[in-house]
């Protein structure tokens, strides 16, 4: 008898929970604005199941029966007995609950079966179904991460979980759950019964944590085993459970899965996805803007709508990245966020609402890619040749580390014509080893190109090429750089990825060579055959000047292509630069300073102890739940899906009442400088002993640049603790460090922007802009201000800048909201002009869709238009934030790029070394430190021409942390 096909159940509203909350900080929005992130998450891995298949004991498989499950829309029989039953969930957003139809719609246009049964949750559904195969010798794939499910695993019975980190899946059987869980599928039920289930609202027995749940249940066999021998469970176990008892059975009858659920049809055939009308459910889905996940189903009705005039970009880059590659410049996870759509929309002036422009990609630009090998020099100089009649090139290193100041090049590509690349190999690949190029005489050559000023170098992730290029030994560039992956970003600043791979896929609908499918595993490139390494590296320069063509007319419709020109791009070699030159550390310093911090710890650790009357994992968000809001019954704050939140703002509040909690902050500050800082700074240093940090130009949406490999920015300011690892970074033998710093920079912006009369007098006559807000707030004059009415006048300063609200201003200086609340109305009062401005701007935000720098940086913020309260309050923080810290970000490029061409022109020895927030490190020759401290001060202050002046404070030391 043949085996029937196995059944796929999808628990369609815990996928779509999934898909939403995955993108919560970040959500997904199509060309109207509207949160699209649960149709996205929701079909793409319905995609990735239907096209790729889900693991099976016997391996990938795809789905030939499977059906989408719904809950009822109204109440079910659970509520019926337990009204209170999922009473503590959250209200549904919105814009989730919203998603829902569409995915229905979706679903019917596709084809795909849908199941939805008055009074009974998808759940009870589910196991009748599962039920159903087993008795038929089906087997039976339920895609969920519901561990209620989890009770029907085994005979045939499976989970599919949903991955973490794609669209794939996790094969749970019997095996795994007793992994897990420690107990077998068919007692997952009594562990439930005992634990409860504090999303549902499940009462469970009080005080039975996991652990104890699970010894139980490991030595009784079962709730009644356990209940049969309760005279012999002793002290406060046995206790919890005696008056537990009546809870536990009510929560198992509530958790136990109805297996009997009246259907429509139990003919599981019915449910067949062989002809599903994929163009119909491609056309469903680029309506609402999803169009990778639409260009996967059908390729063909997405070229046919886009063709009529129905057009829309895609939420986010769907291919999953590759690993980190040697020497490319498709970095693997360029950014790691959740990703965020780049939707269609025009950017003119009198638009209502304006998205990022989508890039427009003709036949020509999707076309095949010829690529060949240059072997000789005669090859490579009429390729020289022409890139010098073009005026333009595209190049690309392929290399034998990521480290670029430390890599070897293999080769690179070199495009002149879209479509059409070559590589020069300049060592040996494959084996038996291949014919190259004379190093040194390739490397000559290609310098010409790059000190020539009319020539345009194209790459993406230029940097790394130029870092590669300085090492091998060619100057610094003197040519125009077109880095395709910062133009990426400044027309979409919020993308998950800027990699080549997810952009050309996005925009271009091409899928590139994957590394990993190139150079086997523990290989490098090298060991890859010519003609393989050709066509790998003849896309990188290929598609990044296929990119170019895309690219340049959006920042040109943008607004931002100066900024991109005059800004972006000259910033780039400083930026190499300043990496390769890294700054010196003492590892000694950190490693004795670390000692300190460890005995520190300890010290908490045992007041913490003392206090709580024993000792637990204080790391352990369990653990530390169960100290605080059960033993020591404190107040619960929010929720998250393994229990009451122990954050940072839940413990600031909760340390106002109690003293652990206190102590728990500082533990967690002190551990974390330790493990992050103080314990690996001096690890990461070079063989040159120097810490060589990388600065990204494409890091964050409001143009800040990042630092990472170490992130040398979130180092603490005006801690102690901050000081003494800054303390560590110091200057070479016979050189001195110098810091050039920018005062209250976002507060300069800030009385530029609002053009507010008093804060832009504080400025202009040099006060103390914290102390001249005490002062008009509280009523007194300057000279009586008292030191905590100018905290409080700090805190408001710059808390307004960032939407700060009385709760979180009376959090901060242990203010009732009341007080918190007076003080805000009194800055507003006192500077009026700064309400107005940031009353016009959320409107005019919410006009646009966008708001803007100085320099005219965008930021598209299509959550100002949402429905949903917190996100829209949120998205008008941004919209206030961002011409602020934006502006500020693009005055300190601006200074830096002052400052370079001022170092240059000089002949002074003297080097940037760092950019930290608004601050410059160089360091230079001793005897010259006042020269410099002159230069970078003046240089500094004529960055910008503002209504109030830009002042910078400079000092020098030795050390990093003598300064400030």
């Amino acid at each position: 008898m043949k085996t029937p096909a196995p059944l796929y159940l999808i628990d369609s509203y815990g996928l779509i929970y999934r898909s939403y909350f995955a993108f919560m900080a970040r959500p997904l929005r199509n060309a109207r604005g509207a949160n699209v992130s649960a149709l996205f998450g929701f079909f793409r891995s319905l995609v990735t199941l239907l096209d790729e298949g889900a693991p099976t004991p016997r391996g990938l498989e795809r789905p030939r029966r499977l059906a989408a499950i719904f809950d009822p829309r109204g109440p079910t029989f659970r509520h019926e007995m337990y009204p209170e039953y999922k009473a503590n969930r959250q209200k549904t957003p919105e814009d989730l609950h919203s998603q829902v139809p569409l995915v229905e719609e979706a679903l019917r246009a596709l084809g795909v079966s849908q199941l939805r049964v008055d009074r009974y949750e998808a759940d009870d559904v589910i196991a009748t179904l599962a039920c159903a195969c087993r008795a038929e010798g089906r087997e039976c794939y339920i895609i969920s991460s519901d561990k209620d499910l989890l009770q029907l695993v085994g005979g045939g019975v499976f989970q599919l979980r949903p991955g973490k980190a794609g669209p794939g899946f996790e094969l749970v059987g019997e095996a795994e759950v007793k992994l897990e869980w420690s107990v077998e599928p068919a007692k997952v039920l009594d562990l439930l019964a005992l634990t409860g289930d504090a999303s549902d609202n499940v009462p469970g027995v009080r005080g039975i944590g996991d652990k104890t749940a699970v010894k139980l249940v490991a030595r009784y066999g079962s709730l009644d085993g356990i209940y049969e021998n309760i005279a012999g469970i002793e002290g406060s176990t046995g206790r919890k459970l005696a008056e537990g008892k009546e809870s536990a059975y009510f929560s198992r009858k509530l958790i136990q899965l109805e297996r009997n659920v009246a259907l429509p049809s139990l003919d599981i055939e019915t449910f067949t996805v062989e002809s599903l009308d994929r163009d119909a459910g491609a056309r469903a889905l680029l309506s609402e803007g999803v169009r990778l996940v639409a260009q996967a189903l059908s390729p063909a009705a997405v070229r046919a709508a886009e063709a009529s005039g129905q057009r829309a970009e895609p939420p986010a880059p769907e291919k999953a990245q590759p690993g980190a590659r040697p020497g490319d410049s498709r970095p693997a996870g360029a950014q790691s966020t959740a990703p965020r759509q780049a939707a269609q929309g025009g950017l003119f002036e009198g638009e209502a609402f304006a998205t990022p422009p989508r890039p427009v990609a003709t036949d020509e630009l999707r076309a095949t890619g010829s690529y060949r090998t240059i072997l000789e020099l005669e090859g490579l100089d009429a390729l020289i040749a022409r890139a010098r009649e073009k005026k333009e090139f595209a190049f690309d290193f392929e290399t034998d580390s990521l480290d670029a100041w430390n890599a070897k090049p293999f080769g690179f590509s070199f495009c002149v014509e879209p479509g059409e690349a070559f590589y020069i190999p300049v060592a040996p690949h494959g084996d038996p080893p291949s014919p190259f190029l004379d190093p040194a005489a390739v490397r000559d050559r290609i310098a010409v190109l790059f000190a020539d000023p009319d020539l345009t170098v194209v790459a993406h992730n230029a940097k790394y090429d130029y870092e590669v290029a300085r090492a091998w030994g060619i100057p610094r560039w003197r040519c125009r750089i077109w880095d395709t992956m910062v133009a990426a970003w400044l027309v979409d600043p919020e993308r998950a990825s800027y990699a080549l791979d997810a952009i050309v896929a996005a925009w271009l609908g091409l899928e590139t060579l994957p590394y990993s499918t190139v150079v086997p595993a523990g290989k490098l490139f090298g060991d890859v055959p010519l003609e393989l390494a050709a066509r790998y590296a003849g896309e990188d320069a290929d598609y990044a000047l296929r990119m170019k063509r895309m690219l340049e007319p959006c920042l040109v419709q943008a607004g931002e292509a100066g900024l991109f020109r005059d800004i972006e791009m000259p910033l780039l070699p400083i930026l190499a630069e300043i990496e390769g030159a890294g700054i010196g550390i003492e590892s000694d310093v950190l490693a004795a300073y670390g000692v300190e911090l460890a005995e520190a710890l300890v010290g908490i650790e045992a007041e913490i102890y003392e206090l709580v009357g024993h000792e637990f994992n204080i790391a352990s968000t369990k653990q530390l739940q169960e100290v605080l809001f059960v033993e020591r019954k404190l107040k619960t704050g929010k929720k998250t899906k393994t229990g009451f939140s122990t954050d940072v703002a839940v413990l600031e509040e909760l340390a106002r009442e109690d003293p652990v909690p206190a102590r728990i902050l500082r533990y967690r500050t002190l551990a974390k400088l330790k493990s992050t800082y103080v314990d690996s700074l001096g690890v990461l240093a070079g063989p040159d002993g120097r810490i060589h940090s990388h600065f990204t130009q494409t890091g964050t949406a409001t143009g800040r640049i990042s630092s990472r490999d170490p992130n040398l920015q979130n180092i603490p300011i005006r801690d102690e603790e901050g000081r003494r690892i800054r303390s560590a970074f110091r200057a070479s033998e016979g050189r001195i460090l110098v810091s050039a710093d920018y005062s209250q920079i976002e507060l300069v912006v800030l009385a530029h922007l609002s053009g507010d009369p008093e804060l832009a007098a504080a400025f202009r006559d040099g006060r103390d802009v914290h102390r001249r807000t005490a002062a008009l707030i509280f009523g007194v004059s300057e000279d009586s201000v008292l030191p905590e009415q100018r905290r409080i006048a700090k805190t408001i300063n710059f808390g307004v800048m960032y939407g700060m609200s009385a709760f979180r201003l009376a959090n901060e200086l242990d203010l009732t909201r009341t007080e918190a609340q007076t003080f805000i109305d009194a800055y507003f009062h006192t500077y009026a002009g700064v309400r107005a401005y940031i009353d016009a701007l959320v409107a005019e935000t919410e006009k646009r869709g966008y708001a803007t720098t100085l320099l005219g940086r965008r930021r598209y913020i299509p959550a100002i238009a949402s429905s949903n309260k917190t996100e829209k309050s949120a998205a008008e923080r941004v919209a206030v934030n961002t011409p602020i810290q934006g502006s500020a970000a693009d005055i300190v490029k601006l200074a830096m790029l002052r400052l370079d061409k001022a170092l240059a022109a000089s002949d002074l020895d003297a080097r940037l070394l760092l950019q930290v927030h608004d601050e410059l490190i160089l360091e230079c020759a001793e005897s010259q430190a006042e020269e410099v401290m002159a230069l970078a001060k003046s240089e500094m202050e004529k960055a910008a021409s503002l209504r109030v002046p830009l002042r910078a404070g400079v000092e020098k030391g030795i050390r990093w942390g003598d300064m400030h």
